[in-house]
């Protein structure tokens, strides 16, 4: 191992579990669930295949059948949790973490890809430009429609049955997706959310639907089994528009209040560059955050060592690399070379660029 990187494989406490190395598993979506969001059989393979990773995240899962995203695991009925279950179970025998990214995506969805009694709604009646993947390929997404009072509150309540679906399903916790541009984060933006209400307006009013979204998962999981993602200055999905700075102070000033698990933050989408200016705002909110820091987005062996090196961050979630290397603790440690990263399997599909990535050795699966 170089010498380098060693703090990468040093453990660390998260909330109330230990993870063994620092080298953490980043939520991805893959577009392979079946009919009735249901995980197939070889999603429970590619996350056992991965369990070295110091904690995995898994993939966004929908929070409820009008949550948005193609071919996308749901965790709102019991034929999901058993389809999880075998996931979690997988993970756990080969020693591994797992928690569940809980999401929904707002108005970043297309009515084509939503059953007919759902909508693409969100905060405010805001649309998004940034194109997303339907059943005819590449579409704008549909204009939301506001959200009312009385449907934020049922929002809640199918956030909260997740978390209890989650919870029964053997995940380790959850971490709740308030980053992306997706529904929990176009409450918090202003540009997003123009609401006047008690749900838009002021930083306390934007934190609100946050708020009471990790307050539910406190109650079901305990605040050390609940994690938070955020992404400050991302411009996916038309967002990172406005004081972004100011809200998103405010934002960590409140979680810090919650002791929970970790902060994850997107720091930089793939293939982009961060401009002095956002890697500024970044170096201060990691600054003003008391616990866990999971820093996210193109972050190299070397890179993200050096970041944990310098106090910038606990842990460090890696996205592409985890796709094309199963092993990717084992390659790490071993300075090895990468599997070439397939894009255009990506998304969708069968096993192929899914579980089929080769390890170091033939055997390795079996014994690490």
């Amino acid at each position: 191992m170089k010498e380098s990187i060693k703090t990468l494989f040093e453990s660390i406490k998260i909330g109330r579990y230990t993870a063994k190395n620092r080298i953490f598993m980043a939520p991805m979506s893959r577009y392979r669930a079946l009919e009735g969001d249901i995980n197939p059989e070889i999603t429970t393979t590619y996350y056992a295949q991965r369990a070295t990773a110091g904690l995995i995240v898994a993939e966004s899962t929908k929070i409820n059948k009008g949550s948005g995203g193609i071919n996308c695991p749901g965790i709102y009925n019991k034929e999901q949790v058993a389809s999880w279950k075998k996931v979690t179970d997988a993970v756990h025998r080969k020693g591994g973490l797992i928690f569940l990214q809980l999401w929904h995506s707002g108005r970043a969805s297309h009515s084509s890809i939503l059953p007919e009694d759902c909508e693409v709604v969100a905060p405010s009646a805001i649309p998004s430009t940034e194109q997303v993947m339907t059943f005819d390929g590449m579409q704008t997404p549909t204009p939301p429609r506001a959200l009312t009072t009385k449907e934020i509150q049922e929002l809640r309540d199918d956030f909260e049955k997740a978390n209890e679906y989650a919870l029964q399903a053997g995940f380790d916790g959850v971490e709740i997706h308030a980053a992306g541009g997706f529904l929990i984060d176009s409450f918090l933006q202003e540009s997003t959310n123009h609401r006047t209400d008690a749900y838009g307006g002021s930083l306390e009013n934007r934190f609100r639907f946050l708020s009471e979204v990790l307050d539910d998962a406190i109650n079901v999981w305990g605040a050390d089994r609940v994690g938070i993602k955020l992404s400050p200055v991302s411009a996916y999905n038309n967002m990172g528009e406005g004081d972004v700075l100011t809200t998103f102070k405010y934002v960590i000033s409140q979680l810090n209040t919650c002791n929970i698990a970790f902060l994850e933050i997107n720091e930089e989408m793939p293939f982009s560059t961060l401009t002095e200016e956002k890697r500024a705002i970044i170096n201060e909110l990691q600054s003003l955050w008391d616990g866990v820091y999971i820093a996210n987005g193109n972050y190299t062996a070397e890179s993200g060592a050096a970041r944990i090196e310098q106090e910038k961050a606990s842990a460090i979630s890696y996205g592409r690399f985890f796709i094309a290397n199963p092993d990717l603790v084992e390659r790490f440690r071993q300075d090895a070379p990468m599997n070439e990263l397939d894009v255009q399997k990506f998304y969708g599909g069968d096993h192929k660029g899914y579980t089929d990535y080769p390890f170091l050795t033939e055997n390795a699966l079996i014994n690490k």
